[in-house]
């Protein structure tokens, strides 16, 4: 009797023990809070069971993953235009040790939800954490910065205007359990106004880059009716000297009854229709046949 009694005892103990693990899912930390206050000791992602819940002890969670939240902006700039745009901030915790998580809940603690419908867990959501201690930093130091610029020269100065909301941001969450990784601009809204400026250049642009393509193909054209033109010279000039050279060879082989042989052979087929009758014409220059009556 007594060893079914120890087995049921100690069957109750491990299913007591099992019942009261309790996980810390990924991208969370966690922390008991007692009913003397918080261990001041940070729980990884995983299951946890080396805490007893009963009698108001619960464990809270603390979101401690690397967020991306967008804040929409629209700023009046120094052209007296508002330019409208939105802000990408990244960031996370500073840290996850157990002094600063700590003082994380000790200062926002309050805000923890019940997670998962649970009593005996809650979480602090970084979105609480962002709210309080980045979000009004980082939209007063936007609206400082861009608004020093006209809205046409905004887009020129992407970088530096990115860099220099990013700096002061950090700058102003030193000593808070938060930091900031990354700030980038996006998604760019004119005003009308300029919208329309901007197309009108861009059409000009586009009908400039049209008219010089047009041109380089007349230019390219001429140059090629030049070029041709150059060669035909050579050509021509190179002929020409050919024929000379071949005439100052020729010409002194050539006597004038060679020259008068020639003449006769060209006017043979005049004689072939002198008939009965035609008269003849003897000349200095030879023979010419009159042909008819």
């Amino acid at each position: 009797m007594n060893r079914i009694l120890k087995l049921s005892l100690l069957a109750a103990v491990l299913l007591l023990a099992v019942g009261c693990a309790k996980e810390v899912p990924i991208g969370y930390i966690g922390m008991v809070q007692e009913r003397g206050g918080l261990t001041g000791q940070v729980l990884a992602p995983g299951r946890h069971s080396a805490f007893h819940i009963a009698g108001g002890v619960k464990m809270i969670l603390v979101e401690a993953s690397e967020n991306v939240m967008t804040e929409q902006m629209k700023i009046l700039c120094a052209d007296e235009m508002n330019f409208g745009f939105d802000l990408k901030i990244r960031g996370q915790i500073a840290s996850s040790d157990g002094k600063s998580v700590k003082k994380i809940l000790d200062s926002k603690g309050s805000a923890a939800q019940p997670y998962n419908g649970e009593s005996t867990r809650s979480a602090l959501s970084y979105q609480s954490l962002y709210n309080t201690y980045i979000k009004p930093q980082a939209r007063a130091i936007a609206r400082g910065v861009v608004s020093r610029y006209k809205t046409t020269d905004i887009r020129a100065n992407r970088e530096k205007i990115d860099k220099e909301i990013a700096d002061k941001l950090k700058m102003s969450l030193e000593g808070t359990p938060m930091v900031v990784n990354m700030v980038a601009s996006s998604n760019y809204d004119y005003p009308d106004v300029i919208t329309q400026a901007m197309e009108k250049k861009k059409q000009r642009e586009i009908e400039i880059d049209e008219e010089k393509a047009k041109q380089a193909v007349k230019l390219l054209q001429a140059d090629n009716r030049q070029k041709l033109a150059q060669k035909m010279l050579i050509v021509r000039a190179t002929e020409g000297r050919a024929e000379a050279a071949y005439l100052s060879k020729v010409s002194p082989a050539l006597s004038s009854n060679y020259v008068k042989l020639r003449q006769i052979e060209a006017m043979a087929p005049m004689y072939e229709k002198v008939g009965p009758g035609d008269k003849i014409i003897v000349g200095a220059e030879g023979v010419v046949p009159m042909v008819g009556k």
